[in-house]
């Protein structure tokens, strides 16, 4: 619970979110294969945390070691800032939504790893992901 609040504060202090209720969420470790069939639709893939979008448990793998590699810690920044999002009802209807959800997250991350004075490029799927087309609406 300690070093949620402290990761927490590092994300009050390089954004626009405030304070919820003196609360963190419960960040629980978890094998990477747990990770990959929930977050990745069962596909193999590099995920090393994921919030669900609801609730109070961000997961993180756990190779992870938060207490010694920055990297590893800006991971769960990032996934505290989806909590945060979620608390603050953050509309991930559509696409787009989603994408600058992870944009905004991402940056964060960034920030964190730079205050640190460490550069580790983090966000480098964003320009990858895109939105369906909407199909055209009739006339």
């Amino acid at each position: 619970m300690e070093l949620c609040a402290i990761l927490l504060s590092w994300v009050f202090t390089l954004s626009d979110y405030q304070q919820v209720d003196n609360a963190c969420p419960e960040m629980r470790m978890v094998e990477h294969s747990w990770l990959e069939e929930r977050a990745c639709d069962g596909r193999a893939c590099k995920v090393l945390g994921w919030y669900p979008g609801s609730g109070d448990v961000v997961y993180l793998d756990d190779r992870m070691d938060l207490d010694n590699n920055i990297f590893h810690t800006s991971v769960a920044v990032h996934e505290l800032v989806h909590w945060l999002q979620d608390k603050e009802g953050a509309l991930l209807e559509n696409c787009e939504q989603s994408i600058e959800a992870e944009r905004e997250a991402y940056n964060i991350q960034s920030k964190f790893l730079v205050e640190y004075g460490t550069y580790y490029p983090v966000g480098a799927v964003l320009p990858m992901l895109r939105c369906e087309d909407q199909p055209a609406e009739d006339s």
